[in-house]
């Protein structure tokens, strides 16, 4: 920063201060989704946990969606995008069992949940369109909110990028320190991050699990059980390293939605956009 004039410094020091100030006030007031993601990671993992891993599976069963369906391409195995809006709409569901609140389901046109044409909400989590990631396609549309990496609070979302060229998609569950074990906050011990989502290869082995994820060279032996992805590129940028949280439906902006919706009706393609290619194999260390 030495070669930074006084004003664009203060400036800067100014957006740093009011972004963690918004973080902290975030995680006070208690706006986030995190807790029904959480209960939604339990309920995978008893009974969809280790289906397979297949790039061309979309969600491991049928999703309930209020009074529609969103469709598996090929139950019961599927992949690490697919398996983060898995995850949304589980957690959707249970909020809904658990309030009554079923106007959540009409928030979005149905289309933005089964249709990856550019820049609908899927496919912003599909990563395309230039999408970061889920927290950048929840918070173009108002539902959620990007934060830093040392403010990840469980049940958030990241998208990392390794450096061999691959990506994934995965639901943050703790901080990690050298040896795997988990720590329930940011420190400096911190050396990577255990997640959740689909991954792998065959079933038994591949699809809905937890792994332990290292930063840079890092790739320790660490205690059996527990399987490692390695080379993470830790970055303050977002779009190697996306973090961000889902938040509660009351608090999601609808003005925001609006013109993200205005926005993808502009696009006239009609084709289905990909799964983004360094997304495609997942074959994580000890897979």
């Amino acid at each position: 920063m030495k070669n930074l004039k006084p004003s664009r410094l203060k400036f800067l020091i100014f957006l740093s201060f009011l972004f963690v100030l918004t973080t902290n006030s975030l995680k006070s007031q208690n706006r986030t989704f995190n807790g029904y993601l959480l209960k939604a990671v339990d309920i995978i993992e008893k009974k969809w946990a280790l289906r397979g891993y297949d790039v061309k599976g979309v969600f491991t069963h049928d999703l309930n969606f209020g009074k529609k369906t969103l469709k598996a391409s090929r139950p019961s195995v599927t992949m690490c995008v697919a398996a983060q809006l898995e995850l949304i709409v589980t957690a959707l569901n249970i909020y809904v069992d658990e309030t009554k609140d079923s106007t959540i389901y009409d928030y979005l046109p149905f289309k933005h949940w089964v249709s990856t044409q550019s820049k609908t909400f899927k496919d912003l989590v599909w990563v395309n369109s230039g999408s970061k990631g889920t927290a950048y396609a929840l918070n173009s549309y108002g539902m959620g909110t990007m934060c830093h990496y040392k403010e990840l609070l469980p049940g958030s979302f990241v998208n990392i990028n390794r450096n061999n060229g691959t990506g994934h998609a995965v639901l943050f569950i703790s901080y990690i320190d050298s040896a795997g074990n988990e720590m329930s906050h940011y420190s400096s011990k911190v050396r990577g991050f255990k997640y959740f989502s689909s991954q792998g290869k065959g079933p038994g082995y591949g699809g809905f699990g937890f792994r332990y994820a290292f930063f840079g060279n890092l790739c320790p032996l660490i205690a059996a059980g527990k399987k490692r992805d390695c080379g993470i590129i830790l970055s303050d940028k977002q779009s190697l390293l996306n973090c961000g949280f889902m938040l509660l439906p009351k608090y999601w902006n609808k003005q925001k939605r609006d013109l993200m919706i205005a926005e993808a009706k502009k696009v006239h393609s009609l084709s289905e956009n990909k799964v983004n290619a360094k997304y495609q194999i997942q074959n994580t260390i000890d897979d």
